[in-house]
């Protein structure tokens, strides 16, 4: 399942249960959810690991960042945790900046049919030349995706490409003639297909979006191959 979708599935059950506590007097809901808020930030990064990647750069980051909030806002640290936290942040743009770490990061076209991608806080584009492709899963936080396809073919009965979009953007590039057809659940977020449907013809290559837009925003379109 993609990450963004699980962990979207999972704040809201949470956040269903916590309320329902509270009505039976149980704990204060807006209490717990000030505690452990970043638990969210944690669980998509292991969901992410969990997907199929493992433990990358990405996701180890996140695992930290959330984990360190965590003690934060939980009083693990302290009681003037959060008179660190800010300058430690101020510090880590800083280097952000100054080492080019907020370029977009991506890697040249592979021959990968399956992709798994996540942005959070930034950019991101995957490519790949697979004529067997059949999957990626692609979940933006507060950042932006591009998956290019065009030097890609999908396999016989279509691919499918499962998106996320949480405060952020997902763009895919596809090649004139394939058919697309996108199903999904847009929550004050929306998504656009300007894909050539005159261009395919009987046989076209298929490929099926299934997203979950949370103010955010999908766009399928044609657009030129993406270049390093």
């Amino acid at each position: 399942m993609n990450p963004g979708r699980l962990l979207v599935g999972t704040v809201v059950t949470a956040l269903g249960v916590l309320f329902l506590l509270e009505s039976a007097d149980v704990l204060d809901a807006g209490e717990a959810i000030a505690d452990w808020w970043p638990a969210a930030i944690v669980a998509l990064g292991l969901f992410h690991a969990a997907s199929g990647k493992g433990l990358t750069g990405g996701t180890v980051v996140l695992i930290g960042v959330g984990a360190a909030l965590l003690g934060v806002t939980t009083g693990l640290f302290g009681s003037d945790a959060w008179d660190y936290v800010w300058p430690a942040a101020l510090v880590l743009v800083g280097l952000w900046l100054i080492v080019g770490w907020g370029k977009r990061l991506g890697s040249r076209p592979a021959d990968d049919a399956e992709i798994e991608g996540i942005a959070v806080l930034g950019s991101a584009l995957h490519a790949t030349r697979s004529k067997e492709f059949r999957r990626a899963s692609l979940t933006a936080v507060l950042g932006g995706i591009t998956l290019d396809l065009n030097e890609a073919l999908p396999v016989s009965g279509g691919a499918a490409v499962s998106v996320t979009a949480v405060l952020g953007g997902v763009a895919v590039l596809v090649p004139r003639g394939w058919v697309v057809e996108i199903r999904g659940l847009p929550l004050m977020g929306g998504w656009d297909d300007t894909t050539d449907r005159a261009a395919a013809g009987p046989g076209a290559p298929r490929l099926e979006v299934q997203a979950l837009v949370v103010l955010g925003g999908l766009e399928v379109k044609h657009a030129t191959r993406w270049r390093p």
